[in-house]
């Protein structure tokens, strides 16, 4: 797989967030794909990997732009039929994603700060009336 980050472990939301299928949904289709197969840390919790990545965007073609049911999905990744001839593609859709969540992150901080800002300013504000009030 071509896909470099700097990360090596993603979180199950963030799987989520960067493949656009729901978490629960993801946690169901390693009933139906042996291959899908997280790791977990010592909480329990599901770790992915760069390639497992790879593998939830395989199915999410398999499911829903090639129409597969989960079991025939299943099948096919199973006996290798999925090609990695979209690695690429992949890749940038994964980086692309990536790259979104983070302006989205930084756009929150943004907003937050202003929203702080103004909350002080309201806050001082409400002082200074208090005090002409006595």
């Amino acid at each position: 797989m071509a896909f470099e980050s700097s990360k090596s472990y993603y979180s199950i939301g963030e799987v989520s967030r960067i493949s656009g299928i729901p978490a629960y949904l993801l946690r169901y289709w390693e009933e139906f794909f042996s291959e899908l197969a997280p790791a977990r840390d010592t909480r329990g919790n599901r770790r992915y990997t760069n390639r497992d990545i790879a593998m939830v965007l395989n199915i999410k073609e398999l499911v829903y732009e090639k129409g597969y049911k989960l079991n025939k999905a299943s099948q096919m990744v199973g006996k290798g039929a999925v090609v990695d001839d979209g690695a690429d593609h992949k890749t940038n859709e994964i980086l692309k994603l990536q790259k979104q969540i983070g302006r989205d992150q930084k756009e929150f901080g943004i907003t937050d700060e202003r929203r702080r800002m103004l909350l002080r300013e309201i806050k001082d504000e409400l002082e200074d009336i208090l005090q002409l009030i006595g």
